[in-house]
């Protein structure tokens, strides 16, 4: 690890606005799929074991559909957060570092470790 650390922000922007365009489509596929599923069961509501099977069979998809739409979104909002973080904390040190003076001299010790020889 180097210690340097960086953000491409529109590549994140841009990422995550996929990630967003993604979700909203899937959100709409599984609304129309739990649709589609509604008229089903009506369909079969009337054949009691049909009607069964077919309500145990989807009941699952019926909360992690949706359930994966709400965590997908919450991760790429969670994701924005940390992201936007890190940026004003690098401008904040960035502001910060400019006005100290980088030119600090350090004290010249004798013997002939790493800060006496980083010193000559």
């Amino acid at each position: 690890m180097g210690g340097q650390y960086s953000i491409d922000v529109a590549g994140f922007l841009s990422t995550t606005d996929t990630v967003a365009t993604a979700l909203e489509s899937m959100g709409q596929a599984v609304s129309g799929a739990l649709t589609d599923l509604d008229g089903i069961t009506g369909l079969v509501a009337s054949e009691g074991d049909l009607a069964s099977a077919l309500n145990g069979a989807t009941e699952e998809r019926r909360r992690t559909g949706p359930g994966a739409v709400q965590h997908g979104g919450a991760v790429v909002t969670a994701a924005g957060r940390v992201a936007l973080a890190y940026v004003q904390a690098d401008d904040e040190m960035a502001s910060t570092t400019s006005g100290a003076d980088a030119s600090v001299t350090l004290p010249l010790t004798p013997g002939t470790g790493r800060r006496g020889a980083l010193v000559q």
